[in-house]
């Protein structure tokens, strides 16, 4: 159920942000979705080699390392990405706004010579 709402929070936040800078909403879900759980996948994968090198192949059946601790660690480190990738495309897309505008007043008044 709360991976629902985190599907929900991402969609809302980066749609909201293709809204407000004219941008397919669409795609940035995906790249919000992608954030998150290539975060979290990742997060995983490095910890389950961690474990394989420290305690063998053997140590991923120990039940020390398979706890709801570590599941709200990987959690809140994909959440912590997404919303870094959210603040990024948010400055980036600021920054061409900012563009936009500044050649579109420097260009007044000049015209094209063939």
């Amino acid at each position: 159920m709360i991976g629902i709402l985190f599907i929900y929070w991402i969609w809302k936040a980066f749609s909201n942000l293709a809204i407000e800078y004219d941008k397919n909403k669409w795609t940035y879900f995906l790249i919000g979705l992608g954030s998150y759980y290539g975060a979290t996948l990742a997060a995983g994968i490095i910890y389950g080699f961690s474990v394989v090198l420290i305690s063998g192949v053997d140590g991923l059946d120990d039940e020390d390392y398979n706890s709801t601790g570590w599941n709200l660690l990987f959690v809140l480190l994909g959440g912590l990405v997404c919303y870094g990738v959210y603040r990024f495309l948010e400055r980036k897309l600021e920054k061409e706004r900012e563009l936009q505008r500044k050649e579109g007043i420097e260009s007044i008044g000049v015209t094209e010579e063939n």
